[in-house]
């Protein structure tokens, strides 16, 4: 039954049809709203049942746990899905993954010990941050079941693990009534389930073990490295409308109001991150065996896809977010219509850069997106303060999507260079480190 729900009857590394497409983006969507979720209803259930100090507590350690989340993932997994040659082996990703998961672990225990977290605090603080690192863990082997063609194995895996520590941190916390024992609780069960899930798995696509080779960790330390600092980067513009309004406006109302009306922002990179995932793979193909014309139009559907997302979501957040977004935090946010569009506008560049990011990894070009994000985050230090002192919320806003539509013709512009030059030389580009 194990292999029955999770292979299936497809083999490993065979291509979906148009029946097996179907059921691989119903477990992607799946899968990705359930992920979605999960820190929506955990801070729900706390705020709820436990008092301010625990959901303080909950805030405090999953900041850090976020923050250590981006280092142990290094920004590796576009690259290991599109790794079609194999350069590195699956031991050779495990390991580093490891690696970089222990130096996260470090950074935590540091950053605890630099802010004096003591008691609870500090216990939450490294559980939340083991239940990321497990996490970091599950992104790796997922990453090879979809470099193997079955990323419908992926989205299972990942639907099936998040669902049972959604359940399981609700139910310690209801039953228990602390967040200190249940974080610790939910630590433990998400490694397990990696040892129950992962595991086994692993045995269809590959061999599991550690090869430490210096080589390929050095490979994959400088390979990924653009991409890992640009994470900090791109957590930097996100952050940075919300920050401007907090510096010139303080936490009143326009700065509660603000967050509320960001929180769907994400909503066309989330969506259109359903079919980027599934085809990543298959446009690293077509570049590998020279196929121009079908990762061209792999990418225009995609294009679509972001297109078709954007402005539905234009139209919907400005007729209908002010009452959908009032109904949920409970407060006025009538006559935001322009901020509204604009934000999921802003959210449609972000797709669009995700796209053409993935695009130019796949050529092994991704130390240039460093350059871009660069550039996008020296614009947002400019533009932001100028932008929100004068316009307030509708300011920040223009100067957020100003900043995502830069970096998303950087990223295009990146991209079609070099698929240009890579059809004007007629030869495949050699996977570089």
């Amino acid at each position: 039954m194990y292999k029955k729900f999770f292979i299936g009857t497809r083999g490993v590394g065979v291509q979906a049809d148009g029946r097996g497409e179907l059921g691989t983006f119903a477990w992607t969507v799946a899968s990705g709203i359930v992920y979605s979720l999960q820190s929506l209803l955990f801070l729900i259930v706390i705020t709820h049942i436990l008092d301010d100090e625990a959901a303080g507590i909950y805030n405090a350690g999953m900041v850090v746990a976020q923050m250590m989340l981006t280092v142990g993932k290094y920004s590796v997994r576009n690259y290991q899905v599109s790794d079609v040659r194999e350069q590195y082996s699956f031991a050779d990703y495990f390991t580093f993954r490891l690696i970089t998961c222990m130096a996260a672990m470090i950074v935590m225990f540091i950053w605890i010990a630099v802010k004096g977290y003591t008691g609870g605090i500090a216990i939450v603080a490294a559980s939340l941050t083991v239940y990321k690192m497990a996490e970091c863990l599950s992104d790796v082997f997922e990453g090879l079941y979809q470099q193997k063609f079955r990323f419908d194995v992926s989205g299972k895996s990942q639907f099936v693990k998040d669902l049972t520590m959604i359940i399981v941190y609700i139910g310690m916390l209801v039953i228990t009534r602390d967040v200190v024992i249940s974080s610790v609780v939910l630590a433990a069960v998400s490694i397990l389930l990696i040892v129950v899930i992962d595991f086994p798995l692993t045995k269809y696509f590959g061999r599991l073990g550690v090869h430490f080779n210096m080589k390929a960790v050095k490979g994959l330390t400088i390979a990924c490295f653009a991409l890992f600092v640009s994470s900090f980067l791109c957590a930097y513009i996100h952050s940075a409308p919300k920050l401007a309004i907090e510096q010139y406006f303080g936490r009143g109302s326009k700065y509660v109001d603000f967050n509320a009306l960001f929180m769907p922002t994400f909503v066309v990179d989330l969506l259109a991150g359903f079919t980027m995932r599934m085809w990543i793979t298959k446009m690293a193909v077509c570049h590998d065996q020279g196929d121009t014309k079908t990762l061209n139009k792999l990418i225009i559907k995609q294009m679509g896809v972001i297109a078709f997302i954007t402005v539905v979501s234009m139209l919907v957040m400005y007729f209908a977010g002010g009452w959908a977004l009032s109904l949920l935090y409970g407060r006025d946010l009538h006559g935001y219509e322009w901020s509204n569009a604009l934000l999921m506008l802003a959210g449609g560049m972000v797709a669009v850069y995700t796209l053409f990011e993935n695009v130019i990894i796949i050529y092994r070009h991704q130390h240039f997106s460093i350059v871009i994000n660069i550039v996008s985050a020296v614009a947002t230090v400019i533009i932001m303060p100028l932008f929100t002192r004068s316009g307030g919320v509708l300011g920040a806003t223009l100067a957020y999507l100003a900043a995502n539509t830069i970096r998303a013709i950087g990223y295009i512009a990146c991209a079609l260079y070099y698929m240009n030059k890579d059809k004007k030389n007629n030869q495949k580009i050699p996977a570089r480190n």
